[in-house]
């Protein structure tokens, strides 16, 4: 088949673009002619809360791709769409992960209906965004966002039920899948890195954001602690103020227990990082999957989550 993808890639970083790489990389596997679209710009910058959007791996996931599409400008929308047209594929997998993007989205389709009667299908990360700005009517603005977008597409993909609820909330009677999330297999096991005698090893892992719960996972860890001894590595970039979690972390007496990475991971860290843990620890307070879990599974650590969905 000749399959159109359009999402983030390289040198963007984050699950997303990792996401899009990888399944270019598995649909070549398979034998399909793949074309990727990705972005020339994602989010203005005074939208993105971390400190780059560009990934700084030495061993970046690079794949083939154009970078035509700009969430704000329509006439890369026009573009995008024309040379998708001039591809000819049998379908186009876009990747949905905030409404944010259901502008340029919009735009693109309503363009490339025009030029071809080709079916769109959107593989959902997520429907509403993680967090939202406490601003007047952001929830009636998101969901006119969400709606409007989905009413132009032909089907569905989503990791999870929740999503898969979610979709047909905002499009009655919509085709929609539920897939299993693949592992990112892409990292290499670089084998145990632990001695003998180590203290028990508690990973929380990814952008710390407060749906996270890092607050639950620090609470705990003191309980934890009056039962046995143990460590716990805290490992991603704080896209919040990071200093009441330190705080706290010392109002509990765990200063001897946690390790701070509280910076963006590059690829080359992570397999050392995971493979060093025990157990991998998401006490989400809300969510509808997590990309840190097939991570997880990448490395054969076992994962304790909170019942909160997804």
């Amino acid at each position: 088949m000749r399959l159109a993808l359009i999402g983030p890639t390289h040198p963007y970083r984050g699950g997303i673009a990792q996401y899009t790489a990888c399944l270019y990389t598995a649909l070549v596997r398979e034998g399909h002619e793949i074309l990727v679209v990705s972005f020339k710009r994602l989010y203005p910058s005074i939208l993105f809360p971390g400190s780059s959007q560009k990934d700084s791996s030495a061993c970046p996931l690079e794949v083939p791709n154009e970078a035509l599409l700009d969430s704000m400008s329509p006439r890369s929308w026009t573009l995008s769409s024309g040379r998708l047209a001039q591809f000819k594929p049998d379908a186009i997998v876009a990747q949905w992960w905030h409404p944010f993007f259901g502008l340029a989205y919009t735009g693109l389709i309503s363009r490339l209906r025009r030029r071809a009667n080709v079916p769109v299908v959107f593989l959902c990360h997520n429907v509403f965004p993680h967090e939202r700005p406490n601003l007047p009517g952001i929830d009636r603005l998101l969901a006119w966002s969400i709606a409007r977008t989905f009413r132009r597409v032909d089907g569905f993909l989503a990791h999870s039920q929740e999503l898969v609820d979610q979709i047909r909330k905002f499009r009655k009677g919509a085709v929609v899948r539920r897939i299993f999330h693949p592992v990112y297999d892409f990292y290499p096991r670089v084998g145990p890195q632990r001695a003998p005698g180590d203290r028990p090893r508690l990973l929380f892992f990814g952008n710390i954001r407060r749906y996270k719960g890092l607050e639950v996972f620090l609470r705990a860890l003191e309980i934890v602690k009056q039962e046995m001894s143990v460590e716990a590595i805290v490992a991603g970039e704080f896209y919040m103020d990071s200093g009441p979690f330190k705080a706290l972390a010392g109002r509990l007496g765990l200063d001897d227990s946690v390790v701070w990475k509280d910076r963006y991971i590059p690829n080359e860290e992570v397999p050392p990082i995971f493979e060093q843990a025990d157990l991998v620890v998401l006490p989400y307070l809300h969510a509808t999957q997590s990309g840190v879990v097939p991570l997880a599974y990448r490395f054969g650590v076992p994962v304790v989550a909170s019942d909160v969905g997804g």
